[in-house]
């Protein structure tokens, strides 16, 4: 597609995600059947202006919205699920404050590819004039933001465990120690403090340092990484050891599995998952359905087989019992309780986990379709014959960036630095060529 990736519209504020192409989404909206738009945004500088003018072009073909403000991308999703109508989340995402994106969903899930298509063909076809319907109109309503939070708070067993948050800066600052209050623990936060420009600056879940070090230094319990929007969660143990999504997703699973609620035994990760939390999971009874990067992916599969738990190993889990989405803080909740209610802790809860080495590289190019080059393609299909189960080897164009993304994993760690040594040299020579 044109506009929309992986993850909705991205791209840099004021220079491809402009105002008048906010306008336009705006208006666009007028394709999908529903009078009620939800707006919600992280904090980023660029959002107020995106807001105001995706709610005018809404407004403009007689669309209601309602502002709801700064909020998580699963509060705004749950919000849609209560009103059942549409959400559009502003948002980059864990990429920095230049960038932004504009996410759209229809009662708790993205809408379809067809519908982005349509949207896109719009976004092309039409002039930025405003029509001005008059039975259009914009309202700005925090309280939305309340139903999430208790929602939220109706998930949570008190606990001892004293737990360390890293809110990124990001869209759960406003909102994440009042919901881990409700523990009854002791609990400390950490970059919480948005400014417009420091949204994921060197904190948050790609950087997953800076909550190792708080946990460290403050001796807690736990800590726990969100992302800009809050829709993903890393873990650190009390020595600071870093628990990816796919830790996470096994201790979710096989707590599932004990209570006799895991549906078929099964849980959805993607092909970016390490081979070993594959086999630690068959090892527990639990068998692993994979599919290509996206959560768009995973629920279409969760959905098709009716599975409960299924994810990312950055950290986009999806409790499909509860929300319809990713949800960094209620991933967050869930380990907790389990951690209480088993009385043990993180390190404990992943101590049978086998980690196989891996490495993800991801590689500036002129031109990510070079992923798709016949040359990569036979030299991937090539290392995975040779190596048949014992190696996972990804090329992937990123969904959001100028970027290859290269993973590789395997039981030798040499066989992985190699392997991530030879493509990242194959890459660069073929993306010269372009």
């Amino acid at each position: 597609m044109k506009y929309f990736g992986t993850d909705g519209i991205r791209g840099e504020a004021y220079v491809t995600l402009t105002e008048s192409l906010a306008t336009k989404v705006g208006k666009s909206l007028v394709l999908l059947d529903c009078p009620l738009v939800l707006i919600g945004y992280d904090t980023r500088e660029s959002n107020h202006m995106l807001a105001n003018a995706i709610a005018s072009g809404a407004k403009s073909m007689g669309k209601k919205i309602i502002d709801i403000g700064i909020i998580p991308t699963p509060g705004l999703c749950y919000n849609t699920i209560l009103n059942k109508c549409l959400g559009v989340m502003i948002t980059a995402s864990h990429n920095p404050y230049q960038d932004n994106g504009i996410k759209i969903f229809f009662n708790g899930v993205k809408i379809k590819d067809e519908d982005e298509l349509r949207i896109e063909n719009y976004l092309d076809n039409n002039d930025d004039t405003l029509v001005n319907n008059e039975n259009g109109e914009i309202i700005y309503d925090t309280s939305y933001v309340k139903n999430y939070v208790d929602f939220l708070k109706s998930k949570i067993k008190a606990t001892k465990f004293k737990i360390g948050l890293d809110l990124a800066n990001g869209a759960t600052s406003l909102i994440g120690q009042d919901i881990f209050k409700a523990f009854g623990s002791d609990i400390l936060v950490c970059a919480n403090e948005p400014n417009g420009k420091n949204i994921n600056l060197n904190v948050g879940s790609t950087h997953i340092e800076n909550i190792s070090s708080f946990v460290k230094e403050n001796h807690l319990d736990i800590g726990f990484a969100f992302d800009g929007d809050g829709d993903r969660v890393l873990a650190v143990d009390n020595a600071g050891n870093l628990h990816t999504g796919d830790e996470l997703i096994f201790i979710i699973a096989k707590y599932l599995k004990e209570k006799n609620s895991l549906t078929n035994n099964k849980v959805v990760l993607t092909i970016m998952s390490n081979l070993g939390i594959i086999s630690s999971l068959h090892k527990s009874g639990i068998e692993t359905s994979l599919t290509s990067v996206g959560d768009r992916n995973v629920l279409l599969e969760m959905n098709r087989h009716n599975y409960l738990v299924g994810g990312e190993n950055s950290g986009h889990i999806i409790q499909l019992h509860q929300l319809t989405t990713g949800d960094g803080m209620l991933t967050a909740i869930t380990i907790l309780n389990i951690m209480e209610e088993k009385h043990k802790s993180l390190k404990e809860l992943t101590s049978e986990i086998e980690i196989w080495p891996d490495k993800l590289v991801n590689l500036k190019v002129h031109d990510k379709r070079i992923a798709n080059d016949l040359r990569i393609q036979s030299k991937v299909k090539e290392i995975l014959e040779k190596h048949n189960n014992e190696i996972q080897l990804v090329i992937r164009a990123s969904g959001t960036e100028n970027l290859l993304r290269i993973f590789c994993c395997a039981k030798s760690k040499h066989l992985v630095d190699d392997t991530i040594e030879n493509f990242v040299t194959l890459v660069q020579s073929i993306d010269r060529e372009v």
